[in-house]
C-alpha cells in the first residue's frame, strides 16, 4: 500500500486579526458611501419628478380656470381626446361575472 505522505503549504505570515477587520470595516464603509451616493441620485430624481407634477396640476388648473369651463367636462373631454379613437373595450370573458 502507498503511504499517504500530507502535501505540506507554504506558510503564509499571519496578520494580527483586527487588522483583517478594520481593512473589513473599511471595505464596508466604502460601500455604505457609495450607496449613499446612489441613493442620493434616486432621491433627486424622485424630488424632480414629484416638482414636475406639482407644476404639471397647477398648469391644468389655471388653464380650467381661465377657460371658465366646467372643471369635470374638460377634464373628460380632455381624457377622450387622448383615448386613440380606433380603442376598443375588452368583451368580459366566459367566467366574468354578471350584475
Amino acid at each position: 500500500m502507498a503511504e499517504a505522505t500530507a502535501i505540506r503549504q507554504p506558510e503564509v505570515p499571519s496578520r494580527p486579526k483586527m487588522v483583517i477587520v478594520i481593512e473589513h470595516l473599511d471595505s464596508a464603509q466604502a460601500h455604505m458611501h457609495e450607496a449613499t451616493r446612489k441613493l442620493s441620485s434616486i432621491i433627486m430624481d424622485l424630488e424632480k419628478g414629484a416638482e414636475f407634477i406639482g407644476h404639471y396640476r397647477d398648469s391644468l388648473i389655471k388653464t380650467i380656470e381661465t377657460t371658465g369651463g366646467d372643471v369635470t367636462a374638460s377634464i373628460e373631454s380632455q381624457i377622450k381626446e387622448f383615448v386613440p379613437k380606433n380603442y376598443r373595450r375588452p368583451e368580459p370573458g366566459p367566467d366574468a361575472e354578471t350584475k
